[in-house]
């Protein structure tokens, strides 16, 4: 005979009412419902199980929402870090990625945050290489190419923000 809590008995009750728990789990769970009025109460559907989706739930999204400011800050420095040498053009590839990710993670409001992200980055950065004493921009070079990149980064939202339209309204 196989004890078990009731905290144990809650958690294998879903598993053994599909047919998917082992035969010593549906063995314990039986031997529990009958001596637990409670546990026997959910077994029979009078009581819910009480799952925490919600919390579960804004606890992935908060990790994904954080994941993707990383790849955001990670795509804004790679992309900057191209700007004085050969691999320049890819920009026109890496800021509109730049700008979709804005979107996933600020909606709309990634037309203005985005720019205004890549603008400071753009600007803190070259400010930092004044200092070492470093190759840096001059201020027109560096609103020159930061309203470059921020157009880039605006076409990448908008594609984001209609794909996410067209896709949204699309029964399957």
């Amino acid at each position: 005979m196989i004890q078990i809590t009731c905290e144990i008995c809650m958690d294998l009750i879903p598993l053994v009412q599909d047919g998917v728990a082992a035969g010593d789990s549906v063995s314990a769970v039986e031997q529990h419902i009958q001596s637990c009025p409670q546990c026997r109460a959910m077994w029979e559907g009078q009581i819910p199980h009480s799952a925490d989706s919600g919390r579960i739930l804004e606890k992935v999204r908060h990790r994904t929402r954080v994941f993707m400011g990383i790849v955001l800050m990670f795509g804004i420095f790679f992309g900057l870090s191209l700007t004085a040498g050969s691999g320049l053009f890819l920009n026109s590839l890496i800021m509109p990625v730049i700008g979709s990710i804005g979107y996933c993670l600020f909606r709309w409001k990634s037309l203005y945050l985005t720019p205004c992200l890549l603008f400071a980055t753009h600007l803190g950065t070259n400010v930092l290489k004044m200092f070492r004493g470093t190759e840096h921009l001059d201020l027109a070079s560096l609103l020159l190419w930061s309203a470059l990149y921020a157009v880039f980064a605006a076409i990448g939202t908008v594609i984001a923000g209609l794909l996410h339209i067209v896709f949204r309204k699309i029964n399957y």
